[in-house]
């Protein structure tokens, strides 16, 4: 691809700053207000007024159509097949997840229909969430590029250029903001890659429930392996989160930094059971479309001012000024405090209940739920993750003895203590196992259908019990808080505390009166999402 003339890139330049301008200050102020409030006559008032835009809106190449409609797909099959909240009425989820799916259909082929559907997938079903962010923006990036287009009616060839950039910019921004968080930690920019030592994600990952299935002996000889190459992989992972500053000098350059991105996230699944399988699924389709258009028509995406034009992009929304992706820089530590669910059915069996049964809020029960249900001070966050590299030292330096953890807890954890929440989490697992031990039915697929399900973000499904997959009734739940260890020199995954903070008896039934008051209390206790679209 030839490198045009620099005075031809300022008609893409202005284009591409009028769609992140469209972005920032139109469509997503308009999402978030349907999503937190979508009555119908809103909707129909926002998708009515862009409407007409559609008379004018420019031509979309079939590679990019074919990816907005892809993505459409992934998402609606992630909010259309994730289970029903047994504590709320089934019949309105229903009609939710129909409307989506209704609205994915007259999104592929009609682009006002989309500011509805992000709606109703953001709102209703509750899919804006971390693992989901990246996808979302690229929709909400297409419908800003739509708009401004059918305003401005720039040529073909500008409009295209302009959607390669906006949406190559919104998905890289979510990797060099990362890269930006751990050259942030240390004291010199590359501490994190040359310091943290990254196995003990593995093992703090092993501890919380993902690859349980594996013998401690087995993941010890894996972690011995890993800790050699921390170092190098650190150095990569930092290469690859920063290289989409520089991806748009090439095409080809953004296809393998695209692809390289699916293959690290690929990676981070295996080593700690966190899934971006929705980044790695848009990143792949991104990939493809920009390897399917033609070599001419869009010149002006790539080449130096190009990747000028995208840097600056990328650097306001690491600075949070378009969109906000998250830092994602820590450090690993090997000691993690969790909170652990367990079931007791009508048979006298004792179950793990997991996070993945917890759908639609695998998320928040595979991270840190619970906290506020027990007095011990938490020193970490999500897999024994910290912020401080000092406090990581010393969770090494104790080797899993008791009284130095406890020492560490006492000056730096914090008590997440809290009733109110504790009544209503309570509240909100009499309801569900109440409703499910009733047959109130959990999922919207036929159970011969039920491997359709998309997958979750969190694969902490293993523990130290068997599953609990809703084969019987449950008639008791246990809440326990434990803490453990990792020992690199000998290998072992020290328990070090395991007591029970709750218990609660199911034997009594509810009252109609009592099961609706639940329901009304405990749906923002199950879902404690702060992010915002």
């Amino acid at each position: 691809m030839s490198t045009p003339p620099l005075p031809s890139y300022v008609a893409t330049a202005a284009l591409v700053a009028a769609v992140v301008t469209c972005y920032r200050f139109s469509v997503s102020p308009a999402v978030r207000a349907l999503a937190r409030h979508p009555t119908p006559f809103a909707v129909i008032a926002a998708v009515t007024f862009i409407a007409p835009l559609s008379l004018r809106s420019s031509p979309l190449p079939g590679p990019l159509h074919w990816f907005v409609v892809s993505v459409i797909a992934l998402l609606t099959w992630r909010g259309a097949t994730s289970d029903y909240d047994v504590t709320l009425p089934i019949g309105p989820q229903r009609r939710e997840k129909l409307l989506l799916l209704f609205l994915a259909v007259a999104s592929a082929f009609w682009a006002p229909a989309l500011l509805a559907w992000i709606a109703v997938f953001c709102g209703r079903l509750r899919g804006w969430q971390h693992h989901a962010m990246m996808p979302v923006r690229l929709l909400k990036a297409y419908l800003a590029w739509f708009v401004v287009t059918a305003f401005l009616a720039p040529p073909p060839s500008d409009a295209t250029a302009g959607l390669v950039l906006v949406l190559g910019c919104v998905s890289l921004s979510h990797y060099v903001k990362p890269a930006w968080s751990k050259a942030r930690l240390g004291p010199r920019p590359w501490s994190w890659a040359w310091d943290n030592l990254t196995h003990y994600l593995m093992a703090s990952a092993y501890s919380w429930g993902w690859a349980r299935f594996l013998p401690s002996r087995k993941v010890f000889q894996l972690l011995r392996r890993a800790r050699v190459v921390d170092r190098p992989v650190n150095i990569l992972t930092m290469v690859v989160e920063a290289a989409g500053l520089v991806a748009f000098l090439d095409r080809r350059l953004l296809i393998a930094i695209l692809v390289a991105t699916a293959l690290f996230n690929l990676a981070v699944a295996l080593a700690s059971g966190i899934l971006f399988w929705e980044n790695i699924a848009a990143n792949i389709g991104l990939a493809t479309a920009f390897g399917l258009l033609p070599d001419t028509g869009y010149d002006t995406a790539f080449g130096r001012p190009a990747a000028l034009v995208a840097l600056t992009v990328i650097l306001l929304s690491t600075a949070d000024l378009l969109w906000q992706p998250w830092h994602l820089g820590w450090w690993d530590s090997p000691f993690t405090a969790r909170i652990h669910w367990q079931v007791e059915t009508v048979s006298g069996a004792t179950r793990g209940l997991y996070n993945d049964y917890m759908c639609p809020y695998e998320r928040e029960f595979g991270r840190v739920e619970g906290y506020f249900l027990t007095d011990e001070p938490v020193l970490h966050g999500h897999l024994g993750i910290v912020w401080d590299q000092r406090l990581r030292d010393l969770l090494v330096q104790a080797r899993g003895e008791p009284d130095r953890l406890h020492q560490l807890k006492q000056t730096y954890g914090r008590t997440h203590r809290n009733e109110e929440q504790s009544a209503e989490h309570v509240a909100f697992l009499t309801a569900m196992f109440n409703r499910l031990n009733a047959g109130t039915r959990k999922s919207p697929l036929p159970r011969w259908l039920r491997h359709l399900k998309a997958p979750g973000g969190q694969l902490y499904r293993w523990g130290d019990l068997p599953a609990y997959r809703g084969e019987e009734p449950v008639r008791h739940i246990t809440i326990r808080y434990e803490e453990r260890c990792y020992l690199p020199e000998t290998g072992d995954f020290v328990l070090l505390a395991d007591h029970v903070v709750r218990e609660i008896d199911l034997s009594a039934p509810m009252t109609d009166l009592e099961d609706n008051t639940t329901c009304a209390r405990s749906s923002s206790t199950a879902a404690p999402t702060s992010e915002s679209c």
